[in-house]
């Protein structure tokens, strides 16, 4: 375990997807144990759609958790980090 996170610190990564391409970037950053932020607001809602389904299928896959933020974007959160809601 790297000394960063023995000491409470997690490294989040914003993500602007402009293609489908962005979301295997994504995907490995959740499974490198990074939370990432992703916007989709520069894609159509179709593809937008493909991205977030691959991401958060990888997420699940990786038994983290998906939470979305506003209308374009998402946070995706390893196994191990708390989100929570106000």
């Amino acid at each position: 375990m790297d000394s960063k996170a023995t000491h409470g610190f997690h490294e989040v990564e914003v993500v602007h997807c402009r293609s489908f391409d962005d979301a295997q970037a994504a995907a490995m950053a959740v499974r490198e144990r990074r939370t990432v932020i992703v916007q989709l607001d520069q894609l159509e809602p179709l593809e937008a759609q493909r991205v977030v389904d691959f991401i958060a299928g990888a997420v699940h896959a990786l038994e983290g958790r998906s939470e979305r933020l506003g209308k374009t974007t998402f946070l995706f959160a390893p196994s191990g980090v708390v989100l929570s809601t106000t």
